[in-house]
């Protein structure tokens, strides 16, 4: 019951337009007075246009002097231009605000974003509901604008039709009823075309996605290379293409039914406008009807039959345009898939080195089977380097992004310095955290901002100097012709720089640096540096940890010698634990993968050596995830 009567609301016309001008008026004091003024000027222009032609053929019947046609005729022209054009000038200052509003809009969803969780933004589903809401604010037939112009004219109609129905009426009653029936006609041939977009949207949205993506990579610097290395052209653009040629097909379907529904609509006006004009050359046989009223219900007649056609097509675009909003509201309103306990979190710790507990943690994607971690149950002591190690699709990332709050264990729980994390608040939660991923990116700022991710007014800059410096990118930051506050990266900024994979890699070590957060997370932090600064980074470790609890993941086993305790991590468990010494004595996976990686380095290595692991073990498998 509860279900129903949520999706009723979110499908209720009023409750959606509530919400959005709810919103639209509270972003500006001055929204409401031009919509007051747009309604008032327009429908007093309606009228008077109305009896205009009336008046002046009721003058010209009663053969009143050239110059009292002249003075009246004048007069009502002047008022009916003066309120015509106040109609429109309201009508445009209504544009700015909707433009500002759909920027309100827009943050707000990029907001909401932030703060979900990242194991929402991976979900497909997740993703469809995005790309639908922000309909509100990117699709030209359906944004905010589109929203606010098309209620005025709804309002408009609706505020016209009573008073030139009854008008009309006393032509012949029938008449009114005649426009009103061909207005609902049409007004349900409109909501068959909602309710076809509605039932088959979910075919065409996954296709839009898909070519929004790749039209995203092609026109992506990062994929340039690639992109012409292996030939985009001969099987990225074909596959481009036949997404193109499917929504294409969708397309086409859905202009069918528009097509059909709107010329069965013309039918229906047409219809009821004869039936009309029936009645009005009745009364003109009768002698009820005179020249200046036959020219009064010839226009409310063509006015109210339009205006009963156009309320009729705007209702149904309202209910179109009611999509977008209920789905913009409802990614709005739908809570955090985090299992965190409401209200601010513990205190992150300021002194003292954390400790981190996983406490028998599982963990399983939505949806599989299998489980990627199992039974994980282990300690990191205070101010303890811990080296995480194993063959790709160990777990060792997912096991990183469950400790950085990405995801949540399926079972068991984490814990720092005791206590769980469900008792964090997400942004608590992160604020213990310093990492540098694999997955290498520098946002559109300068060199400084990256590094202090603030604005430049509240950044240190002697700060970042020293983060710089001790990551190896101090020298080449200084050399460039801006300095620190060289913008990157080139292709968003005419002055700005592209830097390396390696520098990238250094430049968001100095952004974990800058931090100072009590848990430092190094996700394969050398896999693009060359031995010089991978070896420089080495020597700093130290340095770079002192007061920290840290994590660092290496494919790399030499470079795990300085850490205090190596997990070895096989199939989502961990198979051994201990230090280089205590493992390379157990000699088991460990020693046998120390063997192997030390014998490609070796200038005695022979072709008949045998690690005596299984293929998928072999060098060439062991890369980090």
């Amino acid at each position: 019951m509860g279900s129903g009567n949520r999706k009723e609301r979110e499908d209720s016309v009023l409750g959606n337009y509530w919400y959005l001008f709810r919103g639209w008026f509270g972003n500006s004091r001055w929204n409401l007075f031009f919509v007051l003024a747009e309604l008032i000027c327009s429908v007093s222009e309606y009228f008077v246009g109305l009896y205009l032609p009336k008046v002046g053929v009721s003058l010209v019947v009663e053969q009143v002097s050239v110059e009292k046609l002249t003075v009246t005729l004048g007069l009502m022209g002047l008022l009916y231009f003066v309120l015509k054009a106040a109609s429109q000038t309201s009508y445009q200052l209504i544009n700015n605000p909707c433009l500002k509003y759909r920027h309100v809009l827009e943050e707000r969803v990029l907001q909401k974003i932030c703060h979900t969780s990242y194991s929402d933004l991976e979900d497909p589903d997740y993703k469809r509901m995005i790309d639908r809401a922000q309909q509100l604010y990117v699709h030209w037939d359906r944004d905010v604008k589109a929203c606010v112009y098309g209620t005025l004219d709804f309002v408009f109609y609706l505020i016209t039709i009573p008073i030139a129905s009854g008008l009309l009426a006393v032509l012949h009653p029938a008449a009114v009823l005649v426009l009103a029936a061909g207005a609902w006609v049409q007004y349900r041939l409109g909501r068959r075309t909602v309710s076809w977009e509605k039932k088959h949207r979910d075919f065409w949205q996954p296709l839009e996605m898909k070519i929004d993506y790749i039209m995203s990579r092609v026109k992506d610097f990062v994929y340039a290379k690639d992109l012409r290395l292996y030939g985009a052209e001969g099987w990225l653009m074909p596959k481009y293409g036949g997404l193109l040629k499917e929504r294409r097909k969708w397309k086409c379907r859905q202009m069918r039914q528009e097509v059909a529904n709107y010329e069965a609509s013309r039918v229906a006006g047409v219809g009821k406008e004869v039936i009309v004009y029936g009645f009005l050359l009745h009364g003109v046989l009768e002698g009820r009807v005179g020249p200046d009223d036959f020219v009064l219900y010839v226009g409310l007649m063509r006015t109210l039959s339009a205006s009963l056609s156009q309320i009729a097509r705007k209702a149904g675009k309202m209910k179109e345009n009611v999509l977008s909003i209920a789905d913009y509201r409802k990614i709005m309103s739908m809570p955090d898939s985090m299992k965190r306990e409401p209200g601010p979190g513990p205190e992150v710790p300021v002194d003292g080195e954390p400790a981190i507990t996983f406490s028998h943690v599982c963990f399983a994607y939505p949806g599989a089977d299998e489980e990627i971690l199992k039974d994980i149950d282990i300690k990191i002591c205070p101010g303890e380097k811990i080296a995480l190690v194993g063959p790709n699709g160990a777990g060792k990332t997912t096991l990183i992004k469950l400790l950085c709050g990405m995801y949540e264990p399926t079972r068991g729980e984490i814990l720092v310095n005791g206590i769980p994390s469900v008792r964090w608040d997400l942004e608590s939660w992160y604020k213990l955290f310093s990492v540098v991923f694999q997955d290498i990116g520098v946002i559109p700022a300068t060199i400084a901002e990256n590094v202090a991710a603030c604005p430049p007014e509240e950044m240190d800059r002697n700060k970042v100097r020293a983060c710089l410096e001790q990551a190896g990118l101090l020298d080449l930051a200084e050399s460039l012709p801006e300095g620190l506050d060289t913008c990157l990266p080139k292709e968003m900024f005419r002055e700005g720089v592209n830097l390396s994979g390696g520098e990238t890699q250094k430049l968001l070590l100095a952004r974990a640096i800058y931090k100072e957060a009590p848990i430092l997370v190094l996700d394969e932090p050398t896999a693009a540096l060359d031995s010089k600064a991978e070896n420089q980074l080495y020597l700093k470790y130290n340095e770079l940890t002192r007061g920290r609890t840290s994590v660092f993941i290496s494919h790399r086993l030499s470079s795990t010698r300085f850490c205090d305790r190596i997990l070895m991590m096989e199939n989502g468990r961990i198979v051994e634990e201990g230090s280089h010494e205590e493992l390379m004595e157990k000699k088991g996976i460990y020693y046998r993968l120390f063997q192997v990686q030390s014998h490609y380095y070796r200038n005695d290595r022979t072709e008949e050596f045998s690690s005596g692991l299984d293929p998928e073990w072999e060098v060439s498998g062991y890369v980090s995830r």
